[in-house]
């Protein structure tokens, strides 16, 4: 089964270099047309904070308390 690509390619062999540049310029509006649209999404996503618990400011404050080793250490490399 052919993929859409293949497809693509396909149909694309029987216009000529004029009707090329068009369908070019179709896909590069489509690209950036969904481009926009993520970046939009991307830059009007709420931020959201939620405090940590009293368990989690514990964990974090131990975890930055003890002695730790390096990765040498750890591996042996």
């Amino acid at each position: 089964m052919a993929t859409p690509k293949d497809k693509l390619n396909e149909i694309i062999k029987n216009f000529n270099d004029l009707d090329i540049a068009e369908i070019i310029d179709f896909a590069e509006f489509i690209k950036e047309k969904r481009q926009r649209a993520l970046d939009e999404a991307f830059n009007n996503v709420k931020e959201e904070y939620e405090p940590l618990s009293e368990k989690e400011l514990n964990d974090l404050k131990e975890a930055s308390s003890s002695e730790s080793i390096s990765y040498k250490e750890m591996w042996g490399e």
